[in-house]
């Protein structure tokens, strides 16, 4: 494992398989590395152009789009606690930008509704539990619909979760439920001829568990588990089921296409974007009429 991948997994991620190494690769600006060339262009998003036609930035936002009332807050990419590179050269998402966001919409009289326009692998897991209540208190004051595009996989399904309604594209994917954490032991100097050594204090044997011995395994998935309790608790609230039906039927870790995702209980319908965004603007008109004759 490289340096820069070693700082990254440092903390647990809620993400899909094969995207760590992506990342590490993206912060040492190894552009030419595969793991970039096999990504598509989901770093190149043209935030507007997603939101479609007519849309506008939301004022006092970095990303949301308003369109006839509905606030369009994209979450794509991987998802990270604060900006960093990533999130401002490569497309990714921040938390916090997120949370100024959401914050900003629900403050906007011109706002009615809110959409989470997800493709998102998930990311880290950091942030995702506060930004998710806020998603479900917020929404106790206006509609908000989670849309899935692409994929919301993870702690983006997490997020997704908080809202009262998913909507999905017939080849959306949802779910990836879990906790992983990457960890590295030395064994040997690196090739710059350097040995890195950690010695903790007598008392303190599992603040750097071995993850190749049994005693410390068990310590690192303890922290997973204690993770990923709070992150099934949350999907089963925000789907209004039981955890044990999230651990059966929603993926096992795995995740679910368009229609299957339904029929599991992880979305409500399968949808397109534009017929969606077409029946919130809708209901943002109807809202302001019936407000409208009441005075």
């Amino acid at each position: 494992m490289n340096r820069a991948l070693q700082a990254l997994t440092a903390d647990p991620w809620a993400i899909v398989p094969g995207w760590l190494p992506l990342i590490a690769a993206l912060a040492q600006r190894n552009h030419g590395a595969p793991e970039v060339a096999g990504a598509g262009d989901w770093q190149k998003r043209d935030y507007d152009l997603m939101a479609g036609p007519g849309a506008q930035r939301l004022p006092g936002a970095q990303r949301a789009y308003l369109i006839d009332g509905v606030a369009v807050l994209p979450v794509v990419g991987p998802i990270f606690p604060r900006a960093n590179m990533m999130t401002e050269m490569s497309g990714a998402t921040s938390v916090t930008m997120l949370q100024n966001d959401h914050r900003t919409a629900l403050a906007n009289p011109d706002v009615g509704a809110i959409m989470l326009m997800i493709d998102s692998p998930g990311g880290a897991v950091s942030g995702i539990s506060a930004f998710a209540d806020t998603v479900a208190a917020g929404s106790k004051k206006k509609q908000t619909v989670a849309f899935v595009s692409g994929q919301a996989c993870s702690a983006a399904y997490w997020i997704g979760s908080a809202a009262p309604e998913i909507v999905i594209d017939k080849t959306g994917l949802v779910g990836s439920l879990g906790v992983v954490i990457g960890m590295s032991k030395q064994v040997a100097a690196d090739r710059d001829g350097y040995l890195d050594l950690e010695i903790v204090s007598s008392n303190a044997p599992n603040k750097r568990p071995d993850p190749t011995a049994e005693e410390g395994l068990a310590e690192i998935r303890g922290t997973l588990d204690a993770i990923e309790k709070q992150f099934v608790t949350a999907v089963a609230r925000g789907r209004n089921v039981s955890a044990e039906k999230v651990l059966s039927d929603f993926g096992r870790g795995g995740v679910k296409v368009g229609s299957d995702a339904v029929a599991a209980g992880m979305a409500d319908r399968v949808q397109s974007y534009d017929a969606t965004l077409t029946a919130m603007r809708r209901a943002v008109a109807n809202q302001r009429k019936l407000a409208n004759l009441k005075q």
